[in-house]
């Protein structure tokens, strides 16, 4: 029987080693998607569908300055 993907939205955090502050456990993580302007658009409707983060979080589109394609840039918070 087929199960719908279910988004798991939280992140893994391992509590803080000692001495070190919540905020210095924390690190940006940058993910950049480069293709047609349709196809960056459908990637990011789908992963908003999926859970991974809001459509109006991405970047205004960009031009990738090593192709010429369009680029959307999302930064996300991990804790580890």
């Amino acid at each position: 029987m087929f199960q719908e993907f279910i988004p798991h939205t939280e992140i893994y955090a391992p509590p803080p080693a000692e001495g070190q502050s919540l905020t210095s456990a924390r690190e940006p993580v940058t993910m950049t998607v480069v293709g047609s302007k349709p196809g960056v658009e459908l990637v990011i409707k789908v992963l908003h569908r999926l859970g991974f983060a809001e459509a109006r979080a991405w970047s205004k589109p960009q031009i990738d300055p090593r192709s010429g394609k369009s680029m959307r840039v999302l930064t996300k918070w991990i804790r580890h």
